[in-house]
């Protein structure tokens, strides 16, 4: 056999491993592919996050509408009954904490039942230790100290409320009944400024008109 027949077979299996990949390509294009990949789940992870805060705006923001709904609801209904606190005395129709937020007045226009007639009911606003605005509410012919009341937490994230009172001089309380006022039991603002601040600061505000009595 002469040496051309031998050299042509070495000629195209030299070719064939020419033509495969080097240990530094191939470690190239796996580094490529880690980058890549990288790439790729960050991105992914930033969309995910960005859905994710979008979902919570939306449920803060129907949380907050819907609280402000019962909150409208509630001081819309009031009257001006007063309420045994199930000790001996007795609760002015509406009146406030002075030291930290709670508000506590009668509301009309509950279903009339056996145990309840009247339909009034007994409602209490305060912010729980988790930060929660929570709304308790007894039927008028209970008290605290036989029933926990009927508990419902309103909304989450809740840094502070703010209240404000329109009195029968039209003038401005923060606290009802105003310090050194003369007003009976049975009194209610004319008008009642709210504001709810989150934990994010952002701030709503509503103003209720009250029922008038002197």
């Amino acid at each position: 056999m002469s040496n051309r027949a031998l050299i042509k077979p070495l000629m195209r299996f030299s070719r064939v491993i020419q033509s495969g990949f080097t240990l530094i390509e191939v470690l190239i294009s796996m580094a490529l592919l880690a980058i890549l990949s990288l790439m790729s789940y960050q991105a992914l992870e930033v969309v995910m996050d960005v859905n994710e805060r979008s979902r919570n705006d939306t449920t803060n923001d129907s949380q907050l509408q819907r609280a402000w709904q019962i909150i409208g609801r509630d001081l819309l209904h009031m009257r001006p009954r007063t309420y045994a606190d199930g000790l001996g005395g007795t609760e002015k129709a509406y009146l406030t904490n002075p030291s930290e937020f709670g508000l506590r007045f009668s509301r009309g226009g509950g279903p009339m039942l056996r145990s309840n007639p009247s339909g009034l009911r007994r409602i209490d606003y305060h912010i729980n230790t988790q930060n929660q605005l929570i709304r308790t509410s007894w039927a008028i012919t209970d008290s605290p100290r036989q029933s926990e009341g009927s508990v419902l937490i309103l909304l989450d994230n809740v840094l502070k409320i703010e209240l404000n009172h329109l009195d029968n001089t039209r003038n401005y309380s923060i606290d009802w009944p105003p310090i050194n006022s003369s007003l009976s039991d049975y009194a209610l603002p004319r008008m009642i400024s709210m504001t709810i601040t989150t934990d994010n600061n952002i701030k709503t505000s509503r103003l209720i008109p009250g029922v008038i009595r002197d």
